[in-house]
Formats: C-alpha cells, sequence, structure tokens
C-alpha cells in the first residue's frame, strides 16, 4: 500500500489486496452463517470505520475552503480520492438493515411491550430508522458530488456559502446517523454531545489518512502533491492540524465522561459501565495513552512536526486507534462480561477495508499524478 509505486507494482498490490478482502469478506459471512449477530456487529464497526474517512474527508475539504491554507493543498489528493468510495459505501449498509432485529434491541419483535421503549417508538421504529438512514446517504452522496463539481471550477463564487452550509448538514446527518447506528444500540443511553465526539473522530481520521500519505510521499522524496517550495513547512502545518483535532476529540471525549460521572444518572451510566467496570477498561486506558498521551506529546515537538517519519508514525497510530475507539464505541454493550474479540472482527475490517483502500488508491492516483507531472515540468 506504498504511495509511490509504478502503474505495474500498483496493479500487482492491487490485486493482491482484492484477493485478500474478497476471502475476508466471505470468511466473514461463513462465520456469521452460525453467529449473524456476531458478524453484522463486526461489519458494523468496520463499516463505520471506512465512512468515516470518506465522511472526514469531506468535511475537512469544506472547512478549508472556509479557513485556506497551504496544508489543505496537500491533503486535497488524499480527501479527494477518500470520499470515491462513498457510493460504494452506501450500498454496503444495505446488510445492516436487512438485519437490524438481530443487532437493535428496540428492533426485535414484541420490544415494545417495555414502556421505556415505547416512549421511544415515534423515533425507534424501523420504517423511520431506514428512511432516515437513506436520507443521510443521499445527502453525503450530493454533498460530495456538488463539493467535487464546485472545487473543480476556478470562478465559483458561492464556494465558501456552499461549505458553510454542508459542514451545518453534515453535522446534522453524522448526530442523526451516530445516534441510530449506535446509541440506539443501548435504547436508554442519552448523550447530547455525542454526534459532536463521532464528527471530529471523523475529522480526525481522515486527517490522519490524508497526512500518512502526503508524509511518506515527501519521505519517499516525491515531488508532494502541492507544488510550492516549502514541503517542510506544510508537513509543520499538517502536523498542527492534527494536533488540534488530537485536543478537540480528547476535550469532547473527556467531558461527555465527566458529565456522565457528576451526573450519575442511570440513562448515562449504563452505557460507560461495561466499558469502565470491566476489562474493557484496559481499551479505555490504551486509548488515553495512545489516542491522546503519545501523539499529544510528539505533535508538541517543533522537530517532529516537520519531519515526514515521525509524521507518518503518529498518523498510522492515529488510524488504528481510531478503529479501536470505534470498537470501544459499539461491541462493549454486546460484551459486557469483558474484552474479547471474535474472528469476525479482523476479518470484517479486512474486507470492507480492502476494498475501500482499493478504491481510495485508484482515484489517489488519478487525482496525484497529473499534479505531480504538472509540478515537475515547473521545476528548474
Amino acid at each position: 500500500m506504498m504511495p509511490a509505486m509504478d502503474k505495474r507494482g500498483a496493479r500487482r498490490v492491487h490485486l493482491a489486496v482484492a484477493g485478500v478482502a474478497s476471502i475476508a469478506l466471505l470468511l466473514c459471512l461463513l462465520l456469521g452463517w452460525h453467529a449473524p449477530r456476531q458478524a453484522l456487529l463486526s461489519y458494523l464497526v468496520a463499516g463505520m470505520f471506512c465512512l468515516s474517512l470518506s465522511l472526514g474527508s469531506m468535511a475537512l475539504l469544506m472547512v478549508h475552503v472556509l479557513t485556506g491554507g497551504g496544508w489543505g493543498w496537500y491533503l486535497r489528493p488524499q480527501l479527494l480520492a477518500a470520499m470515491r468510495p462513498l457510493p460504494w459505501l452506501a450500498v454496503l449498509w444495505l446488510p445492516l438493515l436487512l438485519g437490524m432485529r438481530l443487532l437493535y434491541p428496540w428492533a426485535v419483535p414484541g420490544a415494545m411491550a417495555d414502556a421505556a421503549l415505547r416512549r421511544q417508538a415515534w423515533y425507534l421504529d424501523e420504517g423511520f430508522f431506514i428512511v432516515r438512514m437513506l436520507v443521510c446517504f443521499g445527502v453525503w452522496l450530493w454533498l460530495a458530488s456538488a463539493l467535487r463539481r464546485r472545487l473543480d471550477r476556478t470562478d465559483d463564487t458561492d464556494l465558501s456559502r456552499f461549505a458553510a452550509l454542508g459542514l451545518i448538514v453534515y453535522l446534522l446527518t453524522v448526530t442523526t446517523a451516530a445516534v441510530d447506528w449506535v446509541m440506539s444500540l443501548v435504547p436508554a443511553w442519552r448523550s447530547s454531545v455525542f454526534g459532536l465526539i463521532v464528527a471530529t473522530s471523523q475529522l480526525l481520521g481522515a486527517a490522519a489518512l490524508g497526512v500518512g500519505y502526503a508524509a511518506f510521499q515527501h519521505r519517499r522524496d516525491d515531488t508532494p502533491a502541492h507544488p510550492p517550495a516549502e514541503p517542510a513547512r506544510l508537513l509543520g502545518d499538517v502536523g498542527k492540524l492534527l494536533l488540534t483535532l488530537v485536543l478537540a476529540w480528547s476535550y469532547l471525549a473527556f467531558m461527555d465522561y465527566l458529565t456522565a460521572w457528576i451526573g450519575d444518572l442511570p440513562a448515562e451510566t449504563v452505557w460507560y459501565l461495561p466499558r469502565l467496570k470491566t476489562s474493557w477498561s484496559a481499551l479505555a486506558a490504551v486509548l488515553v495513552v495512545f489516542h491522546l498521551a503519545v501523539p499529544f506529546a510528539v505533535l508538541l515537538s517543533r522537530q517532529a512536526k516537520h519531519h515526514a517519519d515521525w509524521l507518518l508514525a503518529v498518523a498510522a497510530l492515529l488510524l488504528v486507534m481510531h478503529y479501536a475507539y470505534l470498537l470501544w464505541l459499539v461491541v462493549p454493550s454486546f460484551r459486557a462480561a469483558g474484552f474479547a474479540l471474535a474472528w469476525t472482527d479482523p476479518l470484517a475490517w479486512l474486507g470492507i477495508g480492502g476494498w475501500w483502500w482499493l478504491l481510495f488508491d485508484a482515484r489517489w492516483r488519478a487525482v496525484v499524478q497529473p499534479v505531480n507531472a504538472s509540478a515537475a515540468r515547473t521545476l528548474p
């Protein structure tokens, strides 16, 4: 999965990844035949991981339209390429609709006999759930398509207005999806800031992907995707972006926990108890150390922010921790006895993630190679 490869080498890698991803999905399906709920759970986590990279990239592009700066041009090829798998991800969500009664307790026949669930019946309705999912994907696909078209124009005077409204729509739809796909796994749980936490984690994951590719390309002494003559300064800029997003995600996640701890209400503690009072707390500690403390310490260093090797290492660590965070958000409610992984967890990640990367990398090469060729012609 190296950015710097010739076409023949890239084709061989793509074929190998396609084979591994297909086999992983097939094995996940076979295992899920005997444990469908377990397979759907793994499928949900892997799908959310890939979807977060696409949606976070779209949001970062809109942020750059509003703020400007060299960092956005430097990351633009990766961010544009990461939006390409969105239509495939929309199709990928269909199995979750078919198996929603296995995954969501409120969708089980007879569940509305519970008085607490009856109060939420207007929202936790299967038909309304499907409509919301279709609307969210429809809005995301439209936003991605419209954003690409507008970015291709050089005289779009309404681009800033579109980006501002697009970010508002993005936050509203991501909040809706987060409530539906994650929060409703535990219908009694309440959190007013959860959608914002998920959106910030998507921005962080997408930034880590873009910075990782940019740092690897810089490390290989390739022509940077953006042709200005100060790649070291640009590395520092994207390093600051990562630091900002790490702090933003950490602050929101901690304040949500602090609010739940102070309030000590059943509607909030019911979600935190299996994550902090069982061996799942070890994963929480790992997240604190490697999703916050280590990246924060490294990115505070001016030298590290301007060094491609350090940025590549931090970006890779943040991507791994992003998946671990999504696993921590979803899985403990179904494995409340303590930390446990199933074979379907890595298989779903390899299968869905492998095909997502194939679409991303193919588009990234199509975007970055013409830019690199143009930049190379301008060099003395």
